[in-house]
């Protein structure tokens, strides 16, 4: 394991090491390239490095540099390098200020008229710039105030014309003018190059389809396994990777050409200088995230959450501070970038592979290209050595090999789970012989439980509805049109029903009897009106009533008499005739409407209640009529008291009145 892992190391070192070559071996001296010797056609881009004119505090022009009278004596510094990096009187230059650039080549004449170019970078952070006397491209404001000086990115191909016949072509005057007031780097710390306009133009392509062609895969690769996450939330590690791949892009097309700046040209300094650096400082906390989720024994939780919590505190400087404020920090951020990857590579992902696990390998294989490939890179941009940038192929092959890594996982746990499925399978088809007799008796229990479930809450329906309806039958024995109203209504509503008649037999009148319409519900006024006698030999009801036999009737015809509510009208699905008897003595007639098929068990329930009502309304009729024979005895009683007075105050008069006559009668014989 361990030879397998250096031959790895060593065959990428020796990649990185052949593509960092550089052909580029001119330098500046003393603010001159001399090319005189150099067929510009057969070379590719030249690196403009090493030591240019350099006029502090100076904003020159061409013609300053022609007037024998400024007398002006040059400084000789480093380019590419941020200007905070000379010294002058034994004094580091600040990042705020100006000053002007100037660089002299020195080539063969050219025979025809030929365009040539520059290829300019970032330049921190507003430039001017003339070619031979020529103001050719003005980026953002250059100005010695600070006020006035306005910051912009701009990475393009200038092109600039040289004719003979105009004038001499052996020679080209570069002057800039540049100036800074808003970022820590100052100054042309990016590579200019020089060639002809239409290599400057090929390798601008080249290197736009190859950032494009890295933003694809990048894109695709994130969106994979953003996908991936969204099928299986259990695996957090491949939303922290799409997460990751998202910020990559956007350090792509924030850095090196800004390719954002084409698609948003008016685009905020300060906004794309923000996006830049959190791109950069915000990896670590993503990166920590990602592998904590994989390599979670040789990540100690705590640094993980330092990591977490010095990334916030960075993302949160960034966005909250101007670029001149939390630029001073800058040296700070790197160290926490350095030393947070190194940790990450060797303290978590190197230990991972001599412990074996999963993935590990490959991680440590993506992550050391990558950072080897970032470290090559600044390197390159400082100026300490001479290397093409490899930061986006790093790049690439981290997350493609990154990729790959978390996919094999997966595959290999898809691959477990297949093969635990087969075992699983057969062990299922073997149960399966020995349980489905067990199976199929204790489906027959549980049907029988279902059956008996269903049957008691069948009847627990029934005894709560008897329950009910003997309470309103106990509770109204003294009120007849109360008790006949009420016992109506909760019944229909227990079944569900929507329409409901009770009608009582009359018999007032010997001769002719019917049946009297006394509680209603759900009935229109136009129904009470027909219904309000029934005859006794008539209908259903007539029929129910004679033969003494429930009637029920489903799938009602058209005519039939409709239930009617505030948004229209319908015919009943089931009607309901029961007779009101007791020892085969008809007192009434029940009738229910329904929207719905009545159940067996509804037609029973309602049956018992037709019993316990018609008892109910016997007793209640019987003790009317005692009521009423009790009423006419007493007024019978009262009438024969009233009557014994009268005779008894006759008999009383008539003794008075034999009274006189007798003493009359004496008088009379006494006179006589």
């Amino acid at each position: 394991m361990k030879f397998k892992l250096l031959v790895i190391i060593l065959l990428i070192f020796t990649s990185i090491s052949c593509l960092a070559k550089s052909n580029n071996t001119f330098k500046v001296e003393n603010g001159l390239l001399n090319l005189q010797y150099t067929d510009i056609e057969t070379l590719d881009m030249i690196k403009l490095q090493g030591e240019w004119e350099f006029y502090w505090n100076q904003l020159l022009k061409p013609e300053d540099f022609k007037d024998s009278n400024k007398n002006l004596i040059p400084e000789y510094v480093k380019v590419p390098k941020s200007w905070t990096s000379y010294s002058l009187n034994n004094k580091k230059l600040p990042n705020e200020g100006f000053a002007t650039y100037r660089l002299r080549i020195q080539k063969k004449a050219d025979l025809e008229k030929t365009i040539y170019g520059l290829k300019t970078s970032t330049v921190f952070s507003s430039y001017k710039l003339w070619i031979n006397n020529k103001l050719i491209q003005e980026t953002g404001t250059v100005s010695s105030a600070k006020t006035a000086s306005k910051p912009k990115f701009k990475y393009q191909d200038i092109p600039f014309i040289l004719d003979p016949k105009e004038g001499p072509t052996d020679k080209i005057e570069i002057i800039i003018q540049v100036s800074n007031f808003s970022h820590q780097r100052a100054g042309i710390q990016k590579p200019v190059f020089f060639s002809k306009f239409g290599k400057l133009q090929t390798e601008s392509r080249r290197m736009d389809i190859l950032n494009l062609l890295i933003i694809g895969i990048i894109l695709i690769i994130g969106l994979n396994h953003l996908i991936m996450y969204l099928y299986r939330k259990k695996d957090i590690s491949n939303l922290y990777f799409s997460i990751l791949c998202l910020v990559m892009i956007l350090r792509n097309i924030t850095t090196g050409d800004r390719l954002i700046t084409y698609i948003i040209p008016n685009i905020n300094w300060e906004l794309l200088v923000k996006l830049d650096n959190f791109s950069g400082f915000g990896t670590i906390p993503l990166f920590s995230l990602f592998l904590f989720s994989l390599f979670k024994s040789e990540f100690p939780r705590f640094i993980r959450n330092l990591l977490l919590i010095l990334g916030t505190i960075i993302t949160i400087l960034v966005f909250a501070t101007p670029a001149v404020i939390y630029g001073k920090f800058r040296m700070l951020f790197e160290l926490y970038i350095l030393l947070g990857g190194l940790y990450l590579t060797f303290g978590v992902l190197l230990i991972s592979t001599f412990k074996r696990r999963p993935g590990a390998l490959g991680s440590f294989t993506g992550m050391f290209v990558l950072y080897a490939t970032a470290i090559n890179d600044v390197l390159s941009s400082m100026g300490l050595i001479e290397s093409a940038y490899l930061a986006p192929y790093g790049l690439v092959i981290f997350m493609i090999i990154q990729s790959v890594t978390i996919t094999s996982r997966s595959a290999k746990a898809i691959n477990n789970n297949e093969t635990l499925s087969k075992d699983l399978k057969l062990e299922k088809e073997n149960l399966e012989k020995n349980i489905e007799e067990r199976t199929s008796e204790l489906q027959k229990q549980h049907d029988e439980l279902i059956f008996h479930q269903k049957k008691e809450q069948q009847q627990n329906w029934v005894n709560v509805g008897l329950t009910e309806m003997n309470d309103i039958l106990s509770n109204n024995k003294n009120d007849f049109s109360k008790l006949s109203r009420q016992i109506l209504t909760e019944l229909v509503k227990y079944v569900q029903g929507q329409m409901g008649a009770l009608y009582i037999l009359n018999e007032n009148d010997e001769e002719n009897t019917f049946l009297e319409l006394v509680a209603d519900y759900g009935c229109t006024n136009e129904v009470r009106k027909e219904k309000t006698q029934i005859p006794t030999n008539i209908g259903l009801i007539g029929a129910a009533f004679s033969d003494n036999q429930l009637k029920i009737l489903n799938n009602t015809p058209d005519n039939y008499t409709k239930i009617s509510s505030g948004l229209g009208k319908a015919i009943p699905k089931s009607v309901l005739i029961v007779p009101l008897s007791v020892d085969e003595k008809v007192y009434g007639v029940m009738e229910l409407a329904s929207f719905y098929e009545l159940k067996s068990i509804e037609i029973d329930f309602i049956e018992k209640i037709a019993v316990n009502m018609a008892n109910t309304l016997n007793t209640v009729q019987m003790n009317d009529r005692n009521i009423k024979l009790i009423s006419q005895f007493q007024e019978q009683t009262q009438q024969m008291e009233e009557k014994e007075e009268e005779l008894r105050q006759n008999l009383e008069e008539m003794e008075y009145i034999r009274e006189q006559y007798e003493e009359l009668k004496k008088k009379a014989n006494a006179n006589a």
